[in-house]
């Protein structure tokens, strides 16, 4: 006799509305606007307000399939609309709030978005919104006065209008990934990408409803949001930081009680450096999450030391995004691997040279539908139905990867390939380093050689010939810079990621040597 019970709802708000259930007086979300002023939102009232704006966006005429933009700061809004947009059946669109105008209206035309919820700061861009586009339904969330978006959210849940069920294969979410020339790309990302992407990460990391979770990083990124959905999935609080203020947040894990930190090693870097790092009670901080770039074993002895586990993971917004993770207890000579893929997932090395290097690949039910209205580029994303990240790494025998660099940012000097990550990495064990981001330059006899933006910890008075010193011996003679460039701040583009376009067009010349070392 087959069993009656089925596969639940993968409708994204059955996740809010079940613990809206079960426990409706327990935190969801603690919202630090400003300073210390706080909104703390239960799971029952986020349920109620997000019934409330989906009803609203029913009368509104927004339809299942239809696309629903967010251009704002971290907002506890954010989510209301994320699962406000999931309920009736629509596509949640969360904008870079950090593009130019341009930009925001190039998004919103390719999505052909039905409603574009603003924040009041950008009141200027929805304007040009509104004249450019054929977007013509706009909701202004405004704490202030004249606050919209608070009035959408009382409306009345309409009762003949039960949740809309949602497929596995049902777009939940556009995300746009940064790109530095031509259309965008909007990852289209399942109601079922999201809950397999979600159950790999806890099953990786563990967690528990008690925790407490800080995301101070932007939420239209795929990582941050993942964290949040985590927390969801299991009932957990989420405390969510309007900006990124390392200040603020060390002693928010001591008068919060925080269990988990999610960011990019950039964050955990200034936490680190903060005055009180070292007398501060981070007690109940279990472990920080880190993704966007690989993580100094200086960073992540600073952190050991405090009793905090460092959780690595590596991905990318096709994957929604987890692609590898490395697990708290991992063995430590693997703490500077990218870690394992997740039990759900495969990873592989394709096209692998002697050097065992190759393309990244992945397969699993966390892996991108396609992208939006782009069915060549999406085809081209594929290789026999393993996802192309467009990274190079290698799988050790205990398969655990180690990330190598992006195809396109291989150097190949004399013949012999160098890769950039490798070289930032070893710059990364320098603790007057900041940040550092190498790129290739022209050289009359190797093709090419090795150049290194370096952006020195304030007052350390890191010079050239401090750097090349601590690169010797940690790096073979011809994967070290002929060219050392020495900047306040590497420039960053609209993700926040260090723009090596604009650092190829400002110092790509091998005039100027500052380093001779071949």
């Amino acid at each position: 006799m087959k069993h009656p019970w089925a596969m639940p709802d993968p409708n994204l708000q059955h996740w809010l509305a079940k613990h809206a259930q079960r426990s409706p007086d327990a935190l969801s979300v603690v919202y630090w606007r400003q300073g210390e002023e706080t909104e703390r939102w239960t799971y029952g009232h986020m349920h109620r307000m997000t019934q409330g704006l989906a009803a609203w966006m029913r009368a509104a005429g927004v339809r299942p399939g239809d696309r629903v933009a967010l251009l704002d700061f971290n907002d506890v809004r954010f989510l209301v609309t994320m699962f406000a947009a999931a309920s009736i059946g629509a596509i949640f669109v969360p904008l870079n709030f950090r593009l130019s105008t341009p930009e925001v209206v190039a998004m919103v035309q390719d999505c052909s978005a039905a409603l574009l919820i603003h924040g009041a700061e950008f009141a200027p861009i929805q304007a040009e919104v509104a004249r450019q586009t054929e977007c013509r339904l706009f909701l202004r969330s405004d704490r202030q006065g004249g606050d919209e978006f608070a009035h959408a959210c009382s409306a009345a849940p309409d009762a003949h209008a039960s949740r809309r069920l949602a497929g596995w294969d049902e777009t939940a979410w556009l995300l746009y990934t940064s790109g530095s020339t031509g259309r965008p790309k909007g990852v289209m990302l399942s109601h079922g990408n999201i809950f397999w992407n979600t159950l790999n990460t806890i099953l990786i990391q563990g967690g528990l409803p008690t925790d407490k979770v800080l995301v101070s990083a932007p939420l239209f990124h795929a990582a941050p949001v993942s964290t949040v959905m985590e927390s969801f999935l299991r009932g957990a609080t989420i405390h969510l930081e309007k900006s990124f203020d390392p200040g603020s947040i060390i002693g928010r894990i001591a008068s919060e009680r925080i269990s988990i930190i999610a960011g990019v090693p950039a964050m955990y870097q200034f936490l680190a450096e903060q005055d009180d790092f070292h007398r501060a009670d981070l007690s109940s901080l279990r472990g920080i999450i880190v993704g966007g770039a690989p993580v100094p074993d200086t960073l992540i002895k600073r952190y050991h030391d405090r009793g905090i586990a460092v959780i690595q993971r590596y991905g990318l917004t096709e994957a929604a995004p987890l692609v590898t993770a490395l697990a708290p207890g991992a063995p430590a000579a693997k703490a500077m691997t990218a870690g394992q893929a997740p039990m759900f997932g495969d990873v592989r090395i394709a096209a692998a040279g002697i050097d065992g290097i190759g393309e990244i690949q992945m397969r699993g039910p966390n892996v991108m539908l396609g992208y939006w209205d782009q069915p060549a580029e999406s085809a081209a994303a594929f290789e026999d139905g393993w996802l192309r990240t467009g990274d190079l790494g290698r799988l050790d025998g205990d398969g655990f990867l180690t990330v190598a660099g992006r195809i396109k940012e291989m150097i190949v000097s004399g013949g012999e390939n160098i890769y950039a990550a490798e070289v930032e990495a070893r710059l990364a064990e320098n603790p007057d380093v900041l940040e550092s981001a190498v790129i290739g330059i022209s050289h009359p006899k190797w093709g090419e050689t090795v150049c290194a933006v370096v952006s020195p910890v304030p007052g350390c008075g890191l010079d050239e010939h401090r750097i090349m010193g601590h690169l010797q011996g940690r790096l073979a003679r011809y994967k070290q810079p002929t060219k050392i460039v020495i900047v306040d701040e590497l420039p960053k583009n609209g993700a926040g990621k260090v723009d090596k376009l604009t650092l190829k067009r400002r110092y790509g010349d091998d005039s100027d040597r500052r380093v001779e070392n071949a």
